[in-house]
């Protein structure tokens, strides 16, 4: 494993190589509130595959954004884009789960022509939002940034606390969970809290609506594989479901677990995502 920083879309970002001689270049995109080590258990089983994980801004050992700003969810295609042109790649492969999926399918969409292929777990585009929502929204949104001035991280005396708090909340065995848990926490002077910047948990303020994000999807040229878990947010969402009718070249596959299910089933997991990237060359 090899770690080091890179400033993408303006803030300096941990990221992490593993399998360093494989053979195909695959960028690889975490979920919210989680950090790159989500993909620590899938690369021993993905040997050809070279895989670069970043901990995407305000999140793992990523730098937080400067105060006064605002994370904006699609201001992740820009950070994609700079990996794009500092590996000088013409085209990429991604591997996204939950929000990195979201974004990598953003784009995908946008720029059709740099993307190879796509790996999505547990994910098919962002969250959107009915028209007649967007004014709460916007509401919410200011009022969750106020209100942080007087919130304060929650703090756990040991480390084992803080595990069991996160496995319980993503309803994952804590054993499997631990090396996202190990690179999300920071230690201060009375226990542990977490490091990623309290700012990611202001909703959006703007969200497009499903049309809109349906018309984004049709845009996709590459090859993309899903991979949704049995009990997973996809399979219990219709709409998520009527998403994949959007995206023109699109292989589907079903594995037991949760949102979490490339934690729960890393070699099940590995061995499809693998054989889809060999498969595109």
């Amino acid at each position: 494993m090899i770690e080091y920083k890179l400033n993408l879309a303006g803030c300096q970002c941990s990221v992490v190589e593993w399998n360093p001689d494989g053979s195909i270049l695959v960028f690889a995109l975490h979920g919210w509130l989680d950090n790159l080590a989500t993909f620590e258990s899938l690369v021993e089983f993905m040997p050809d595959l070279r895989i670069v994980a970043i901990d995407f801004p305000g999140h793992g050992h990523s730098d937080h954004i400067p105060p006064g700003v605002t994370y904006h969810f699609v201001d992740g295609i820009y950070l994609i884009d700079d990996l794009l042109r500092h590996f000088e790649q013409k085209q990429i492969n991604l591997l996204g789960h939950s929000m990195g999926g979201a974004i990598s399918t953003l784009y995908a969409a946008s720029l059709p022509d740099r993307v190879k292929a796509m790996v999505l777990i547990e994910s098919i585009g962002p969250l959107t939002a009915k028209p007649e929502d967007g004014v709460s929204l916007l509401n919410r949104s200011v009022n969750q940034r106020a209100a942080l001035a007087g919130k304060r991280k929650p703090v756990y005396t040991s480390f084992d606390q803080a595990l069991t708090a996160r496995a319980d909340v993503s309803e994952v065995e804590k054993n499997l969970i631990k090396p996202l848990v190990e690179r999300a926490l920071v230690k201060v002077e009375d226990g542990y809290t977490w490091r990623a910047d309290s700012r990611l948990r202001i909703t959006s303020p703007v969200r497009m609506s499903e049309a809109h994000l349906v018309e984004v999807l049709s845009n996709i040229e590459a090859p993309v594989l899903l991979i949704e878990g049995e009990k997973g947010f996809i399979t219990d969402s219709e709409l998520l479901q009527t998403r994949k009718q959007s995206i023109q070249y699109l292989e589907v596959v079903q594995i037991p677990g949760g949102h979490h299910l490339h934690l729960e089933q890393p070699q099940t997991c590995a061995a499809q995502i693998q054989t889809f990237f060999q498969k595109i060359g």
